[in-house]
């Protein structure tokens, strides 16, 4: 039996990351902060790239320790059409995201969106989540407002389950601005994030048909939010080659690690990251 559920995604260990331009299609906060271009569009792109991360929070496997550190692949890209769009961002909130652009205006964008919502442990018939029922991938579908202030980029967005998964709920709001330095593209960003008791219930509770069948107790989850922070920096090595390095922090409110999925219960996660890509 398989479990969709990622320990990142269930965590939320994703936190949140030169000038605006006008007139636009607003791509995601977290790539256009790191955008070392004067365009912040949702631009025809692909990216291949290699990185290495190291961190702490929360775990659900036993085995595994709450400090971490690895490395990982890139495939970052977006393609734009008309005002259809596709982004795939690694360091965003929703790594893919399909989307049309309704609205775009000087200094402010909303989009129409697409995008999976939780994925993530495959439960083995000797992991000590085989007995649970599957928690599958949903689809959220919702909107997204892009806003340029002065310096400034802030993005809202509000998306529910559209299939029959939990028809749970997520929003969150997002504040940043960059800095450039020479060639250095420096970014800092803080948000907050929202989860509704059924998106959460759904991942981390345990119901009592589940509880008489495991060892778990049984336990209803609750809504909550997550506070995140982040600051970061982009350099052009090259026209094609781009180094980036990030640090992230998220503290989660509420009694979201209570959940007898999580072994270790830490209420926070950090981690640290650099990585080298090429853009084609």
């Amino acid at each position: 039996m398989n479990i969709t559920l990622n320990k990142i995604t269930i965590a939320a260990l994703t936190v949140l990351s030169t000038s605006f331009t006008s007139n636009l299609f607003a791509a995601d906060i977290s790539h256009s902060l790191r955008n070392t271009q004067q365009d912040n569009t949702t631009e025809n792109y692909f990216e291949l790239g290699l990185g290495l991360a190291t961190g702490a929070g929360p775990t659900v496997e036993e085995d595994k320790d709450n400090e971490w550190a690895g490395g990982f692949l890139i495939v970052n890209g977006s393609y734009n059409w008309r005002g259809f769009f596709i982004e795939k961002f690694g360091e965003s909130t929703d790594p893919l995201v399909l989307g049309y652009n309704a609205y775009s205006s000087d200094n402010w964008s909303f989009d129409i969106v697409l995008a999976p919502k939780g994925r993530g442990i495959q439960g083995g018939e000797n992991d000590r989540f085989h007995d649970l029922d599957d928690r599958d991938s949903a689809t959220m579908f919702g909107g997204r407002l892009t806003g340029y202030i002065d310096d400034n980029i802030v993005q809202f967005s509000v998306k529910h389950n559209i299939g029959s998964n939990h028809n749970g709920t997520t929003a969150s709001a997002l504040i940043g601005r960059n800095w450039q330095v020479r060639n250095w593209n420096f970014h800092g960003m803080a948000g907050v994030q929202f989860f509704d008791a059924k998106l959460n219930d759904y991942y981390l509770g345990i119901s009592a048909e589940e509880a008489a069948r495991t060892d778990f107790d049984e336990y209803t989850a609750g809504s909550n939010f997550n506070l995140t922070a982040e600051v970061g920096v982009t350099y052009p090595i090259t026209e094609d080659w781009v180094f980036r390095s990030t640090a992230r922090f998220a503290q989660f409110l509420g009694d979201k690690t209570d959940s007898p999925i999580f072994v270790d219960k830490r209420d926070n996660a950090m981690s640290l990251s650099t990585s080298i890509s090429y853009v084609f």
